[in-house]
């Protein structure tokens, strides 16, 4: 019975430490199109949810961090925590004034919609990615551009 109660008691534990946490915090530094540092009582690195930047050596790379820089650099924000992804970053969904910062990226052609193995989770992030596509808007001003993965994929 001890036994017992221990394992459980340690299962609880764990299972509360992996749980979802959403938080408040400032901005410190944006990394790239979908990388930012978070500062609550501790340092936190953020993933957006959803979305694929270009990378910094990939044409658009820079603007897109830019712009990602424009909305939320130095300021306060909401993230919506998912998951950790296998870098142990958070992924999550950041608010600014009830703006969601991952559409607005993509919405705007800053970013794609996220595709694992060709498949998007999220059908409205693909929407705003075709509505930019259509309006040739930020990246999609390029008459081929290159996918994130893709180019991930051609520089190994």
């Amino acid at each position: 019975m001890y036994f017992l109660r221990k394992s459980l008691l340690i299962l609880l534990f764990v299972v509360i430490g992996q749980a979802q946490a959403d938080f408040n915090g400032k901005v410190v530094k944006v990394i790239d199109g979908d990388t930012v540092d978070i500062l609550t009582n501790k340092k936190i690195r953020v993933r957006l949810l959803d979305i694929d930047a270009p990378e910094r050596h990939q044409a658009y790379g820079n603007a897109s961090r830019k712009y990602l820089a424009s909305l939320i650099a130095g300021k306060t924000v909401y993230v919506k925590e998912n998951k950790k992804d296998i870098y142990q970053r958070t992924l999550g969904v950041i608010y600014l004034k009830q703006v969601n910062i991952n559409a607005k990226m993509v919405e705007n052609g800053f970013a794609w919609a996220y595709r694992f193995k060709g498949v998007a989770s999220n059908k409205n992030m693909v929407k705003l990615e075709l509505k930019a596509k259509q309006n040739k808007k930020g990246l999609w001003k390029d008459k081929h551009p290159i996918a994130p993965r893709d180019f991930r994929y051609r520089k190994k």
